[in-house]
């Protein structure tokens, strides 16, 4: 097995790989409800993209492969006898505690080899470490690298957890409340830390906004509906990105809260911004609401009309 650095002549490869991992196990115009069964030479860009995201879809992938070069995310594939076998993504950047700077390796694709998936992370480990950083992170359910991560000794760093809720049912706010909508894009939240850390908190925006170039392309953006606002409320500054996106489910929307990394642990101020988030998100036409916070949050979440939250989705690092 030769473990390198990945190049676009592999973009055909890594698809390829993706496609056989195809989680709904056959191509169809609406994959949530398995509905439209198609061949997927039939399927649009946007079509193939709701099975999987970029790596299901040639035109997509390339585009998504540019971006991360051109951003100088490490992308790295496993061969053996000429064919792909395996895919590495890496992404980089800086958050508020307890993330910092960080690399994190963002998708590992192995299909069913455990031996391929430990030599891709190894060998992420391995650039990472000498672009001068202190330890690699992983998010298993999202990422993929599970075992991986286990054999390697990656330890919890964060805990993101799902909280639902009907929207009618929710606590209104108790104060008044001013909103702006996010004029700076991510330039607006990048000070603030996400609740929501299932994956890295910039690629979260980029993607659920259709800002992620192949997104972008796909034409993701025609079928979200979307509010993104800056808050504040006596001293109290946060901000909400709530999304519907209508091929999953029209009646639900996601919804996100970033704050002050010294508000996250107390209770009320995370209460109030669940609750102004909830109203925020209404305008979106949604009747269930569905938001992402450790477990710290649980009981502010609880109190205002959520529940839910039992499932761990752990953030893990390694450290050198």
């Amino acid at each position: 097995m030769n473990v390198r650095a990945a190049t676009p002549q592999d973009a055909a490869g890594i698809v390829a790989l993706h496609k056989g991992t195809n989680p709904y196990k056959d191509w169809y115009r609406d994959p949530s409800q398995r509905l439209g069964r198609v061949p997927y030479e039939d399927l649009t860009p946007f079509e193939r993209w709701m099975h999987g995201g970029s790596w299901m879809d040639l035109s997509l992938f390339r585009r998504h492969f540019h971006e991360c070069q051109v951003r100088g995310f490490p992308v790295f594939v496993a061969e053996e006898e000429g064919r792909v076998v395996g895919e590495c993504e890496v992404w980089v950047d800086e958050e508020p505690e307890p993330f910092g700077r960080y690399a994190e390796v963002e998708i590992v694709e192995a299909g069913s080899r455990p031996d391929v998936e430990h030599e891709l992370v190894q060998r992420a480990a391995r650039k990472v470490r000498k672009m001068g950083y202190p330890a690699v992170d992983i998010s298993p359910q999202h990422s993929g690298g599970e075992t991986a991560a286990k054999e390697l000794g990656f330890e919890p760093l964060w805990d993101t957890r799902a909280f639902t809720a009907e929207t009618a049912k929710v606590e209104n706010p108790d104060i008044e409340f001013q909103t702006r909508f996010l004029a700076g894009g991510f330039r607006d939240l990048e000070s603030l830390l996400a609740l929501n850390h299932r994956e890295p908190a910039r690629l979260r925006y980029e993607v659920v906004t259709a800002r992620w170039p192949s997104a972008e392309f796909a034409g993701v953006r025609d079928a979200t509906k979307l509010v993104e606002m800056s808050v504040q409320a006596r001293g109290l500054r946060f901000a909400v990105v709530a999304v519907r996106r209508d091929w999953l489910d029209p009646g639900a929307a996601e919804l996100d809260l970033w704050m002050e990394a010294k508000d996250v642990k107390k209770e009320d101020r995370v209460r109030r911004a669940a609750s102004i988030g909830t109203e925020v998100s209404r305008r979106l036409g949604a009747k269930r609401v569905t938001a992402y916070a450790p477990p710290a949050a649980a009981d502010a979440l609880n109190g205002v009309g959520f529940s839910g939250g039992d499932t761990p989705d752990p953030w893990l690092r390694w450290t050198f």
